[in-house]
């Protein structure tokens, strides 16, 4: 099983201690915090959960985007898919390269029928790459956002693997 995918600009790689510095300038920054569901704002040390307790990597559950060695998001192929870039990287279609590669992943190594996602209203960006990947909208709910401290207007979408292969 892959423990990495290298796309033409980026390197999708588990998650180090090492990162952790790293991961905690990226999001103790409201303007990508607050798009998440689990991230608090302030973000600091005591926040991270990058590796397991015996040093095991949780591929393809937390997995580190690296452009030119240095991490600039995070994406999560778990039970939920899931992605987060660094302002300074917001722009340059990361989050899109990165998400496809992870996706073709899930469902050509994995053997996945569907994978679930969801943003919250008001995050154009996001929606914007979960829609152009294939991905629809299921429903629409209420999600707690630790970094704003309330509850959030939240779309939720499915992908399947036929939906995925019309748009890959």
């Amino acid at each position: 099983m892959a423990r990495y995918i290298l796309t033409e600009r980026l390197l999708l790689r588990p998650f180090r201690a090492a990162d952790g510095p790293r991961v905690v300038e990226l999001l103790n920054d409201f303007a990508v915090s607050k798009w998440l569901a689990k991230v608090p704002h302030p973000f600091g040390h005591a926040d991270l959960r990058l590796v397991d307790e015996d040093g095991s990597d949780r591929w393809p559950e937390l997995v580190a985007i690296t452009l030119d060695g240095a991490v600039v998001g995070g994406i999560s192929a778990g039970e939920h898919f899931g992605y987060w870039i660094g302002r300074d990287y917001w722009g340059q279609g990361i989050a899109t390269e990165a998400t496809a590669a992870m996706l073709t992943y899930v469902f050509n190594e994995e053997g996945r029928d569907e994978i679930t996602s969801g943003c919250f209203t008001g995050n154009g960006a996001s929606a914007h790459i979960l829609n152009r990947l294939g991905f629809r909208e299921e429903s629409r709910d209420f999600v707690e956002s630790r970094a704003r401290g309330v509850e959030v207007s939240n779309v939720n979408l499915r992908l399947t693997r036929e939906n995925w292969r019309r748009v890959s």
